[in-house]
């Protein structure tokens, strides 16, 4: 028996994750107040990543053909719309297909970061989680006796 999600989980956590690990993600909020509000993740305020509650959408260029072969084989869980968009589509509980997804969202980055932010990206390949630092401890010096 597959095992339920609490309805407080999000699927697309790890993916927000990953997408705000790139140089200057930060996080929005798309259409704001209507009912195509989603959260996005933003590079220079250009979004990359739109995050539904059922779906997320990616901007493909390399990887667009792949998206629309998988569209026609899959339609209820692929789309490859316009420009480059793609969205996929999945239920409460589902797995993400997380290896293809985070390919996608180094890909969708790519295509919208300026030229400098690319660079600064790890060659093929997303940027390293960041680490949190250990904190320093200050060492006194004991006071020398006389």
């Amino acid at each position: 028996m597959p095992q339920r999600k609490s309805p407080m989980s999000d699927p697309a956590q790890p993916l927000r994750e990953l997408a705000l690990r790139y140089p200057e993600a930060q996080e929005g909020i798309s259409c704001a107040g209507t009912a195509l509000e989603k959260p996005t993740v933003m590079v220079r305020n250009k979004a990359f990543l739109f995050l539904g509650k059922t779906d997320v959408m990616v901007k493909l260029r390399d990887s667009l053909g792949d998206a629309a072969r998988l569209a026609a084989k899959e339609p209820g869980r692929y789309k490859a719309g316009a420009h480059g968009w793609v969205t996929v589509t999945f239920s409460e509980g589902e797995a993400l297909p997380l290896e293809l997804l985070e390919k996608w969202i180094d890909e969708s980055y790519r295509a919208i970061a300026t030229r400098q932010l690319v660079a600064m990206l790890p060659q093929g390949g997303v940027p390293a989680a960041k680490k949190t630092a250990p904190k320093k401890t200050v060492a006194r010096k004991k006071a020398a006796s006389r």
